[in-house]
């Protein structure tokens, strides 16, 4: 098992693109097509074209003959809204990037924690289900941590949905901590996320 960043050319993109989408499918499906195949060729789209939250230079896989699990994460200095604006402007066509603009935004702004400079986020984590139980969620998040030591940042943060036990479960034996709740009720009716947070040591 090797944990490494994702190569264009190597590892299978569409098995990437369909275990980020299986990680929000009610956000992937309101902001970019309600089949899967549609959501998931949009997100292969953003990985190719990078310069995103979700472009392959955020992404890490976990490989064993073929990729079983992701990781997307990037540095608060590395990410920004606008960045996601452009891309989502060049694979969309003008209506759904309308609704992307307002529906996205939204969904940031409530149910995504604020991602500062010192801060390395963890937007996705998965892995597939026919190696779940295996300890691999857990050897992603230790990879995770050592990615945010690399980048010097004080501390390592995520957001997970409220009815997602097993991995709330996963991260607090990880050491996260939940630091705040965000509720959308009127965009997703009952689903909120916990924030959770990881603090390094100075």
């Amino acid at each position: 098992m090797k944990f490494e960043k994702l190569d264009l050319k190597r590892h299978d993109l569409n098995k990437v693109s369909k275990l980020i989408y299986e990680t929000e499918l009610e956000v992937f499906r309101s902001l970019l097509g309600k089949e899967e195949d549609e959501v998931t060729q949009n997100i292969k789209r953003l990985i190719k074209l990078g310069n995103n939250s979700l472009g392959h230079e955020n992404i890490h896989v976990v490989k064993h003959a073929n990729v079983i699990g992701i990781l997307v994460s990037f540095s608060g200095k590395e990410t920004s809204l606008w960045k996601d604006f452009k891309a989502y402007f060049k694979i969309l066509n003008f209506n759904k990037f309308l609704k992307y603009m307002v529906k996205g935004t939204a969904i940031s702004e409530l149910l995504t924690t604020s991602v500062g400079r010192n801060d390395y986020y963890l937007s996705n984590v998965a892995v597939d289900p026919t190696f779940r139980g295996q300890g691999i969620g857990s050897y992603i998040l230790k990879n995770a941590i050592k990615l945010a030591e690399d980048a010097e940042c004080q501390r390592l943060i995520l957001d997970v949905t409220m009815d997602n036990e097993g991995a709330l479960r996963l991260y607090k034996r990880s050491g996260f901590k939940v630091y705040d709740k965000n509720i959308a009720e009127w965009i997703f009716k009952g689903q909120g996320t916990w924030s959770m947070e990881f603090l390094f040591k100075n």
